[in-house]
């Protein structure tokens, strides 16, 4: 028996659109493996306009309007002028896709959308690290008052498995502390400096290729590294702290030197994010700064856009987990597979 899962989506760029195509082109297996069938009624965007219709979307339509004219068209039926609060309430969904634009300051308005959507009886999944950052105790503690899912596994590491793993996978296990590569921009920057080029020409270079924002310092300040260093933390170490609590350290000031002289003492230069305490029960100490890697360390090959994340658990002992050079359909299929979640639990 197949059962109609009415949804609605905050965000409609790289990844929505991406998620969007994901969608159509799995269409046949959600219906005939997991028994479902996807049926778009809002999708809010802040520069494209909204699209509203509780009976349905035409989702093939939607991706067209973005493609030929760059918005949603006023012409439209469906079309609307509301934002995305007004669309939660009027979409008649049972699940909201929260795809917004991080704000590393306080993770709204990601996670005032996030609290409305469960508050409404709907089940949540996101893309943005913000909410988690900043208030995953609240919001997770909301989701289970109001007996929904709260999912969030492309926050981190786009699709690969990290809050799965620790969830189904390593059940029983507490998590010590964590450490990783977590932004491959500053990563491929990096390896840049190691061909020689100058700090400058990397950035330009990895702007080039769309990989880096108009403005970089996002990322070359640590700050999206942060974010996701705390929404670790607190998802998988029961934290409850916040990006402003991270000892950030920018990769700006490094140059050739600096590289050099990693490569003769034996490593290199790698921007690492880390949560770990002083001890047992000890304080919580976060950080994103260059650090010197040893070759014979894990995290010393993880080059381009690559990513990789340390788990130090208590029984499973050391785990490292390598995403080579992610792309869009990864970070799509992070969503997709927190929906399968939804799937699985009878959703």
């Amino acid at each position: 028996m197949t059962r109609t899962i009415k949804f609605c989506v905050a965000g409609f760029g790289n990844v929505g659109r991406r998620f969007t195509e994901l969608l159509l082109e799995k269409e046949t297996e959600l219906r005939e493996r997991f028994g479902c069938e996807m049926r778009l009624t809002g999708l809010c965007t802040r520069s494209m306009g909204a699209l509203l219709n509780p009976s349905g979307i035409d989702m093939r339509a939607a991706l067209e309007m973005k493609r030929k004219l760059g918005h949603f068209d006023p012409n439209s039926p469906d079309f609307r002028r509301c934002d995305t609060a007004e669309m939660i309430e009027r979409a008649d969904a049972e699940l909201f896709i929260e795809l917004s634009t991080l704000s590393i300051e306080d993770g709204e308005p990601a996670a005032s959308y996030i609290r409305k959507a469960l508050r409404r009886g709907m089940d949540v999944i996101t893309a943005n690290k913000g909410p988690e950052a900043w208030h995953f105790k609240e919001l997770e503690a909301l989701a289970e008052e109001n007996g929904r899912r709260f999912l969030y596994e492309t926050v981190v590491m786009d699709g690969t498995p990290i809050f799965n793993l620790v969830r189904e996978t390593l059940r029983g296990n507490r998590i010590l502390g964590v450490r990783g590569i977590l932004n491959g921009t500053t990563n491929f920057i990096l390896g840049e400096l190691e061909r020689g080029e100058s700090f400058e020409s990397a950035v330009k270079e990895a702007q080039r290729i769309q990989i880096a924002e108009a403005n970089p310092s996002m990322d070359i300040d640590g700050w999206d590294g942060a974010a996701k260093i705390c929404a670790l933390a607190n998802i998988l170490m029961n934290a409850e702290t916040n990006p402003k609590k991270v000892s950030v350290e920018s990769i700006s000031g490094l140059r050739a030197p600096d590289i050099e002289w990693a490569r003769q003492q034996g490593g290199r230069i790698k921007y690492i994010c880390r949560a770990e305490r002083g001890g047992e029960g000890g304080e919580l100490r976060l950080s994103v700064k260059p650090e010197f890697i040893p070759f014979d360390d894990p995290l010393c090959g993880v080059n381009g856009t690559s990513a990789a994340l340390t788990l130090y658990t208590d029984l499973a002992g050391e785990l490292t987990i390598t995403q080579t050079n992610p792309g869009i359909l990864q970070t799509a299929y992070g969503i997709y597979s927190d929906l399968l979640t939804l799937t699985a639990s009878g959703r």
